[in-house]
């Protein structure tokens, strides 16, 4: 798996809405500059978030984006997918996109050791993703928050 700057992009601006305050939702300019993303680009991300049925868009001069999902019922694995596609390092280890590997012309690709090792790497990087919430990340993101502000310099 390689995350994509897409990917990654996708996930800071979902914690972004996370954390942001007050119940109405987030315009793209104030998105952009908040998480340094070209506006541009932001706008292609957020529509193929859209189209996922990951956040809802509201037109109008309050407009924005905001969550159309609970932050505790949205996992990172489920928006690097959407993002980036499958998770598995190699076509042949993958669930929902394999392709036996031609590199090697395997025989028998239950036997194949390159094939268990990237189903062994595609299940551990799937467990933590799948496993970790975006309301985890905001939880992780206010504790950090807390001690950094706990902390003073004499």
């Amino acid at each position: 798996m390689k995350l994509s700057t897409r990917g990654d992009y996708a996930t800071r601006v979902l914690l972004e809405l996370c954390t942001a305050e007050g119940p109405r939702p987030v315009s793209v300019t104030d998105l952009a500059n908040r998480t340094a993303i070209s506006q541009k680009y932001l706008e292609q991300i957020m529509g193929q978030l859209r189209s996922a049925g990951i956040v809802r868009s509201e037109r109008g001069l309050h407009g924005g984006y905001e969550l159309a999902r609970e932050p505790d019922g949205l996992t990172v694995g489920e928006v690097i997918r959407i993002m980036d596609g499958p998770l598995a390092p190699s076509p042949c280890a993958s669930r929902s996109a394999h392709v036996p590997c031609p590199a090697y012309r395997c025989a028998v690709e239950e036997s194949c050791v390159m094939r268990s090792l990237w189903l062994e790497v595609r299940d551990a990087i799937a467990e933590v993703l799948d496993r970790t919430t975006f309301g985890d990340l905001t939880r992780r993101q206010q504790s950090s928050l807390a001690l950094s502000r706990a902390m003073y310099h004499i």
